[in-house]
């Protein structure tokens, strides 16, 4: 998870993972750093990646009473409300903004407190990217038995410190707003582990992590709101190295 901060249940895998600590709201600030504004984009998705300074992002408090600088973001595409995440990736299309026609769009990423409130001066970032004629996207879960599937990176693969996990799902709606709630059949999230540790939370289709050099082993399993495991759902395991 390549952030400045992250939350409490990954405080000691923190080390390993070489992730520094949170600071203070003050200059509170989200920058968008990929795609490059005025990008073309293609593809099946587009990855949204920011940097977070001075603010802490914790998935687990989404929903919960506001804590100065603490917090997740949301990602907006042309005003309207496309995601969240506690990452520094995001993908679109996802189950809560299912199609990215062709033409231009405008991105924006913008901090928010864990009780959903924006988060005040915290600094936010905009670009503008264009999709392709020929290449509009859209997104839907997998049908079936819930499960979910790694499929970036390989397995065996070696890599870069820096991984962004991409995963298929199935069976299962993936519900931002419903972080930390009552748990409802057909929605929820999946967790990221490390090496048999917690590494992150998403509702959607990716998220990152950084990495120390050597072997690693990546699980993914999915999750109901209120962050019990999906009954009966199939999770998934990839080995790889870190050069």
């Amino acid at each position: 998870m390549r952030r400045t901060a992250t939350f409490a249940a990954m405080l000691a895998l923190a080390a390993g993972l070489l992730i520094p600590t949170a600071g203070a709201q003050t200059g509170a600030s989200i920058q968008i750093v990929a795609p490059r504004n005025g990008s073309g984009v293609s593809g099946k998705m587009m990855v949204v990646e920011v940097r977070v300074q001075n603010f802490m992002l914790n998935p687990l408090s989404i929903g919960k009473a506001r804590m100065l600088g603490e917090g997740y973001w949301r990602v907006f595409v042309d005003g309207k409300f496309a995601g969240v995440s506690a990452d520094e990736v995001i993908s679109i299309p996802n189950d809560t903004f299912p199609s990215l026609p062709a033409g231009k769009h405008t991105i924006k990423a913008a901090l928010y407190n864990n009780d959903h409130s924006p988060v005040p001066g915290g600094e936010s970032s905009e670009i503008t990217i264009t999709i392709p004629q020929k290449s509009p996207m859209s997104y839907a879960p997998g049908s079936g038995n819930p499960g979910i599937k790694i499929v970036v990176p390989r397995n065996k693969a070696t890599t870069s410190p820096y991984v962004v996990v991409w995963v298929r799902i199935k069976g299962l709606k993936e519900n931002p707003m419903g972080l930390g709630k009552t748990a409802r059949p057909g929605e929820g999230n999946w967790r990221l582990y490390v090496d048999g540790q917690l590494a992150g939370v998403s509702t959607t289709t990716v998220a990152d992590v950084v990495l120390p050099r050597g072997k690693h082993v990546l699980g993914a399993s999915l999750r109901n709101n209120d962050h019990s495991p999906v009954k009966g759902a199939s999770s998934d395991q990839v080995s790889i190295t870190v050069k």
